[in-house]
């Protein structure tokens, strides 16, 4: 008896010294948590966001600090504490991803070096209670300084609704440079020699910008403007009245509701109405984003070849549509369309990369080239297209065939010009002393390709 008894109290002993080790292992356990960086800039000049993650499988995420520190100034971004449910448990929060702004302004930190601290504490019973704490220092540099823009071309004389070029140079390392036409940025591209050369354009319905500058942004996303010398001149005017007729609408206008359910409508000229407004700017804009795609280098060299033939309407004619004799809509053109004899034969305009080969609405069987640094050439309305995207193209070689699919009434070639986003006169294009003198001469200050 005495021996059962005395076997009972030393399985409680062992029993109570087993449970006091786990409760002292988990409750003083030792392994502080981990800080890992998820979104930290190195380079802070405008509010940056920072992003970190502690984890901490043991006791538990207790408190988590995120301070700035620059010489005897301490910038607080903010705290996180965890509520803890039990001792016997600790905090039910192991992992966790925490942000914050970082304003350096707004703080009053100067430009310089800093030190972003972020600390951790864990909810072990160590160090008086207050647990395991880990350290995180990670090295700012606070950057107000803007860059700055140096611009070598020299003579700007753009017209509205055409194009110029822009050659700069900037004394750092940027993430953004281009020319700012109002709302409109066209980007710029570095070449191996260190400048930075732009193609840019003044939209055919800004008569005179509201800006117009240079703009380059460093890594902290400071901005730096540069003026420049420029001369804008006027574009002419032109407006045409086009009647449609029924049989037209009869023609055209089942196919485009067949194709194109968003444009049906109870009347063919009801459609034809939503064929002029809805689907030509979903044309358009789409047309219009392929500019983002372009090479960063030129591939054409000199004018481009003009297609044979007559001139029907030309770049930003106002077009007024007449319906029985009453006005139904009104629409701008948007390149030039030249009539030469049914299904002619269509040489690219200069050297490229077909983008596109398609049908795009409006525009029916459509092909795109991209003459780089955003610049590209538009052939429209074709019966046939011969080419590939990808393809790389030769000035004259064939494209396809004239024709009227689309919105055309009648055989012919819609040719339009794009930049950077923006519909251009194709005229100037095919002027070879203008392309020397307002194009090549701006980028790389002679009469001819580098």
């Amino acid at each position: 008896m005495k021996r059962l008894f005395l076997s009972i109290v030393i399985i409680l002993v062992i029993s109570t010294i087993i449970a006091g080790a786990f409760l002292g292992f988990k409750l003083f356990e030792g392994q502080p948590p981990q800080i890992t960086p998820v979104k930290v800039p190195l380079i802070v000049g405008k509010e940056a966001e920072v992003s970190i993650k502690v984890t901490d499988a043991g006791a538990g995420i207790r408190l988590v600090e995120a301070t700035i520190e620059q010489g005897k100034r301490q910038v607080q971004l903010g705290q996180k504490a965890v509520p803890i449910g039990s001792i016997w448990t600790g905090s039910p929060m192991k992992e966790i991803i925490l942000s914050w702004q970082i304003d350096p302004r707004k703080a009053g930190l100067a430009s310089g070096k800093a030190l972003l601290i972020i600390s951790a504490c864990d909810a072990s019973f160590r160090n008086g209670s207050k647990g395991n704490r880990s350290i995180l220092k990670i090295p700012l540099n606070i950057d107000y300084v803007p860059p700055v823009i140096t611009v070598l071309s020299t003579i700007h004389n753009v017209r509205v609704g055409g194009a110029g070029a822009l050659s700069f140079r900037v004394n750092e390392k940027v993430t953004k440079a281009g020319v700012r036409v109002d709302n409109t940025f066209f980007k710029a591209f570095k070449g191996p020699d260190g400048i930075y050369r732009t193609l840019f354009a003044i939209p055919f319905n800004i008569d005179r910008p509201k800006t117009f500058q240079v703009e380059a942004s460093d890594i902290a996303g400071n901005t730096g403007i540069s003026g420049f010398a420029y001369k804008i001149l006027p574009r002419r005017k032109r407006e045409d009245k086009i009647n449609i007729s029924d049989s037209f609408l009869q023609k055209k206008m089942p196919s485009f509701a067949s194709r194109f359910p968003e444009v049906a409508a109870p009347s063919l000229i009801e459609t034809f109405l939503k064929v002029n407004h809805v689907l030509r700017k979903k044309n358009n804009d789409f047309l219009l984003s392929l500019c983002k795609k372009s090479q960063d280098k030129i591939a054409f060299a000199g004018a481009f070849v003009r297609f044979k033939g007559a001139k029907r309407s030309g770049f930003a004619d106002k077009r007024h549509y007449f319906y029985h004799g009453k006005e139904v809509d009104q629409a701008y053109h948007m390149g030039v369309d030249i009539a030469s004899v049914a299904h002619a034969s269509i040489p690219a305009a200069n050297n490229g990369r077909v983008i596109f080969a398609g049908y795009n609405g409006i525009y029916g069987n459509t092909v795109v080239l991209d003459h780089g640094m955003g610049l590209m050439s538009l052939y429209a309305h074709l019966s046939q297209i011969d080419v590939k995207p990808g393809q790389t193209i030769k000035k004259g070689q064939r494209l396809g065939m004239t024709g009227t699919t689309g919105l055309a009434g009648g055989d012919h070639l819609h040719f339009g010009m794009m930049l950077g986003g923006v519909f251009v006169n194709p005229v100037e294009w095919w002027d070879k002393r203008w392309i020397r003198d307002h194009i090549i001469y701006n980028l790389y200050f002679k009469g001819t390709n580098p």
